[in-house]
């Protein structure tokens, strides 16, 4: 596995990072993303993808998808600093996985394709009453 760094388009100050590195492992000319991003909108985990890195900084600025793997990815934005830990503990039992970005108060979760969508979709609904923010870049749940 490699790490590939993305360069990000910063607005009014987010994301709050110029670049994201993600794992990847190489697929022949593409690469297949290993992690679930927290800033790069349009890519999932597992899905494979075609980039050439900048020749000067060998950051990645375009990609295309060239596989997509069914993964889905959301993002948890917790500005409120509400306890989350019961939102954390649902969304692994369903076999989601969590990476939590506390310096910013936000979290990536990648919700696999064999994921009950019901339930996710009621675990998500019962924190956004509560407060919480959410995003889905990535959305291939049905």
């Amino acid at each position: 596995m490699e790490k590939v760094l993305f360069a990000l388009e910063v607005e009014d100050g987010w994301p709050p990072v110029g670049t994201e590195g993600v794992w990847c492992e190489k697929v022949g000319e593409n690469y297949q993303l290993k992690n679930v991003p927290f800033f790069i909108a349009g890519i999932a985990a597992e899905d494979i993808f075609h980039a050439i890195p900048d020749q000067v900084n060998d950051h990645i600025f375009e990609f295309e998808i060239v596989e997509e793997s069914g993964h889905s990815v959301i993002w948890l934005m917790n500005n409120i600093d509400l306890e989350i830990t019961e939102f954390v503990d649902i969304v692994k039992a369903l076999g989601c996985s969590y990476e939590g970005f506390p310096q910013y108060s936000l979290a990536a979760i990648d919700a696999p394709p064999e994921v009950d969508v019901d339930q996710l979709n009621e675990v998500i609904d019962k924190f956004e009453e509560k407060g919480i923010d959410f995003a889905f870049p990535v959305w291939r749940l049905d």
